[in-house]
């Protein structure tokens, strides 16, 4: 239903402080919840129900970003008790985020190569180097490592991953855990998100990603994917409040894990209107933004760097519990995917979003979200910390929706007596 023109002695209702609900955010919300409860029937191993979840989800987000740009206007208003509501909420959850972490240890590598880490670096040694080990705390038919990794007990390799990571988690390895700095990113998303769009959007959107059951699960773990939610919060937020700084928290971003290149791309939808010459501009400056935190570690050791960073997760084996179509295909005899074609899938999919989907900044985190989910639900690897990271991006992309690029049309909802003026 259009709405009405404005009648000239009748009470109006202000539009732009209505909440906007866009079928893409609809969409989008049950992409979330088809993903995180497919996530959270195997935690994120193989699993037929869980893949078919997530391939469904996959479904849902390209749906996200070609349904028509459709907006339902409601009148929930966030005063400001709301907002102090919410503030309180965040520190309650931090709080008890805290006494969770202190009660639940999780075995794993991840937390022995953080801290052996963290500790390295504040004794002025390169957490990098090619003679630092730590400990292997997995039997040998487990297999977690690519060949010649593992000896005598150690595994062979320094940090692995970018040098952002060890910046973000001092902070938590100097109060007694570095998991309490992964938690701080967590908390620190939640209020990015609500801020995108304070009203019933943000708070939505808010929720879900911090009551996910899998939201603790990763934490738990000490995987790293809360800091590249957080750089992506951030670059949505700066976009749509200080444009100014989007090429430096786009530029976190890609510093911040090393698949996260696969969205520069992508940066073309932040753009509101584009030019080859803006693009390329905003890149070198995110690229520049990257290379000031990652380049003085790299020159510390060059081989040492390359090792743990990149060729360690080359020779990384193919894991058969991976929530993936390649680990499915390898359960029923069958070979997996080739890395080239998950390259020509990623490449497909990439250039269709750039050819079909309107720029606008809630499209960006859609389209990342679903990138990635082709990425995982194709690789040799996919666990319950790379879904986490498509969930709350696909959070960030309901948050921040606003009717995207324009609107195809608007409803209205209101009284009969009452007249709305229609925006502009």
């Amino acid at each position: 239903m259009s709405a009405p023109a404005t009648t000239t002695n009748a009470p109006q209702i202000d539009v732009n402080g209505c909440t906007r609900i866009s079928l893409t955010g609809v969409v989008c919300v049950i992409a979330i919840v088809t993903l995180g409860l497919g996530v959270q029937i195997s935690h994120g191993f193989l699993n037929s129900r869980a893949l078919l979840a997530v391939t469904a989800s996959i479904a849902f987000c390209i749906a996200a970003l070609v349904v028509p740009r459709a907006t339902l206007l409601i009148p929930f208003y966030t005063p400001a008790s709301l907002r102090r509501s919410f503030f309180l909420f965040l520190v309650a959850y931090f709080i008890g985020g805290i006494v969770f972490l202190r009660i639940h240890h999780r075995p794993i590598d991840v937390l022995i190569i953080e801290n052996d880490s963290a500790n390295t670096f504040l004794h002025g040694v390169d957490p990098y180097g090619r003679n630092v080990t730590h400990q292997d705390i997995y039997a040998p038919e487990q297999r977690m490592y690519g060949p010649g990794i593992e000896a005598n007990g150690r595994v062979r390799v320094g940090f692995q991953y970018p040098p952002l990571t060890i910046f973000w988690i001092l902070p938590g390895y100097l109060l007694g855990d570095v998991r309490y700095s992964f938690l701080a990113a967590v908390v620190l998303t939640g209020l990015m998100i609500f801020y995108c769009e304070p009203n019933l959007n943000g708070l939505i959107s808010t929720i879900l990603l911090l009551l996910l059951p899998n939201t603790l699960f990763v934490l738990s773990y000490g995987w790293t994917e809360p800091l590249i939610l957080m750089t992506l919060a951030a670059t949505v937020l700066v976009a749509k409040r200080a444009p100014g700084w989007v090429p430096v928290a786009l530029g976190l971003f890609f510093a911040s894990k090393q698949y996260s290149v696969l969205a520069a791309p992508l940066a073309v939808l932040l753009m509101p209107k584009f030019s080859w010459r803006d693009y390329f501009l905003l890149l070198s400056k995110a690229g520049a933004v990257a290379a000031i935190v990652t380049l003085p570690f790299l020159a510390w050791d060059p081989r040492g760097f390359w090792w743990s960073l990149v060729t360690f997760h080359s020779l990384a084996p193919f894991r058969k519990d991976a929530l993936s179509w390649s680990a499915a295909l390898v359960a029923h005899g069958l070979p997996p995917i080739p890395q080239w074609c998950v390259a020509l899938v990623i490449i497909a999919v990439t250039g269709l979003v750039l050819w079909k989907v309107p720029p606008a900044i809630s499209t960006f985190p859609i389209a990342v979200a679903m990138v990635f989910l082709f990425f995982f639900v194709l690789n040799k690897q996919a666990f319950v910390n790379y879904y986490f990271f498509c969930f709350g991006a696909l959070c960030l992309g309901v948050a921040s929706d606003a009717c995207g690029a324009g609107c195809d049309f608007i409803l209205v909802r209101y009284k009969p007596d009452d007249h709305v003026r229609s925006p502009k």
